[in-house]
């Protein structure tokens, strides 16, 4: 297994682009939204999530550098945010106008294939976490996310152990996989005791993929 590789933006795209820092739990866009400005990750971690009547979040994606935001951007000028984006972590983005990236994008196949590779990717990763969160099992969701954890966010560290690059508690676990904090603290448990997973001193999460794989194939194959 080897993590999703790591796409470089092209020089032409940022040469001339201003760094805004934004700092972790600011809200970036709010629902409905259609910002002029467009935004490009070049470090830190920043939530996709959609609200309910209570106040409860819903964690749809967690988008890296380089990704652009809001993905509306690839729907054309008039289409507004469709959910919240916040930084998990503290970030810095690259600014561009709307207009400008068109521009860029339109006018350079260079640029229009990196970022429709990079697009596939994070679809091909949404999909993934989708079709997980079909399963009624809460081991199974919890499995898929770690997964996705290790694939998008992970770095390896030693013995097949690999590390997600932010903190992971059991809140944002359970906002990923939409179960209560609860039952997620009692799957993390199972695994912990497993040794599939476990926390460090710096308190980030470790996860071995391969345990975490072949457990999956077992409950997977039990359930069935």
């Amino acid at each position: 297994m080897t993590a999703q590789t790591t796409l470089t933006l092209p020089h032409d795209l940022i040469a001339e682009s201003r760094v805004k820092h934004v700092p972790k739990g600011q809200i970036i866009f709010y629902e409905d939204d259609l910002p002029a400005e467009v935004f490009i990750v070049k470090k830190g971690v920043i939530k996709l999530l959609s609200i309910d009547e209570s106040g409860n979040e819903k964690i749809l994606h967690l988008l890296r550098a380089p990704n652009i935001i809001p993905l509306a951007f690839f729907s054309g000028q008039d289409v507004p945010c469709r959910w919240y984006y916040t930084a998990l972590t503290d970030c810095d983005m690259y600014v561009l106008q709307r207009s400008e990236l068109e521009a860029l994008v339109f006018g350079n196949k260079n640029i229009a294939r990196h970022m429709t590779n990079m697009f596939s990717e994070e679809v091909h990763e949404v999909l993934t976490r989708l079709d997980s969160l079909s399963k009624s099992d809460v081991t199974i969701k919890l499995i898929a996310a770690l997964q996705y954890l290790v694939v998008c966010h992970g770095v390896k560290t030693t013995n097949g152990w690999w590390r997600v690059t932010f903190r992971v508690n059991h809140q944002l676990l359970a906002d990923m996989i939409g179960v209560s904090r609860e039952s997620t603290s009692i799957a993390m448990k199972m695994l912990a005791d497993k040794k599939i997973v476990r926390s460090v001193k710096t308190a980030q999460l470790e996860i071995d993929f391969d345990k975490l794989h072949l457990f999956r194939k077992e409950t997977e194959e039990h359930k069935s």
